[in-house]
C-alpha cells in the first residue's frame, strides 16, 4: 500500500482504539452514575447500546487488524476478502435505537453517534476494498451483481481516491 493509504488504515485504527478506551472509561466511572437516574427498562436499554457501542469498535480494530496484516505481508488481501475476515456484525452495528424509545445519557449518546460514524466509514472501505465499491472523488458507485451476472475478473487493488 502506498504512504498515504497505510495512514489512513492507521487513523481509523487509532480512532476505534482511542473511542474503545473512552467507552471503556465511561462504562466504568460515568455510566453507572447515568443508569442511577434510569427507569429499569431505560437501564437495561443503556447496557444494550453499551454492547452495541462495543460491537461496533470491536469490529473496526478487527478489521484494521486484518488490513495491517496484509500491509505486513502476514496475509494476501484475497485472504483479508474472505467473508470471516470482512467487517462483520452489521445487523446489530448499523441498528440504532430511536429516540422515541429511549433517550441516552448525553455521554453514551456521542459515543454511540461517533462509534456509528466510524463503523458507516469503515463500512465503506470493507466495501470498496473488496470491488463492491468504486470510489472517484466524493462520490461512491456501489456495484451490484445478481447471480445470473458472469463473476468479473479480479481486479487490480483497490486504490483510495482521497477528496
Amino acid at each position: 500500500m502506498q504512504g498515504s493509504e497505510t495512514r489512513f488504515l492507521e487513523r481509523i485504527y487509532d480512532e476505534a482504539k482511542a473511542l474503545l478506551i473512552e467507552a471503556r472509561d465511561y462504562v466504568q466511572m460515568m455510566g453507572p452514575v447515568d443508569r442511577a437516574a434510569l427507569t429499569p427498562i431505560d437501564n437495561l436499554r443503556c447496557i444494550s447500546e453499551g454492547l452495541r457501542l462495543t460491537t461496533r469498535l470491536t469490529e473496526v480494530m478487527a478489521w484494521s487488524l486484518t488490513q495491517k496484516a496484509v500491509q505486513a505481508g502476514e496475509i494476501t488481501r484475497e485472504e483479508a476478502a474472505d467473508p470471516k475476515r470482512r467487517l462483520g456484525g452489521k445487523d446489530i452495528c448499523l441498528n440504532q435505537h430511536s429516540a422515541e424509545e429511549f433517550q441516552a445519557p448525553p455521554r453514551l449518546d456521542a459515543l454511540l453517534r461517533r462509534s456509528l460514524s466510524l463503523y458507516q466509514r469503515t463500512l465503506r472501505l470493507d466495501k470498496l476494498m473488496a470491488g463492491e465499491e468504486m470510489q472517484f472523488g466524493s462520490f461512491n458507485i456501489c456495484l451490484a451483481a445478481s447471480e445470473n451476472m458472469p463473476v468479473p475478473m479480479q481486479a487490480q487493488q483497490p486504490r483510495f481516491l482521497l477528496a
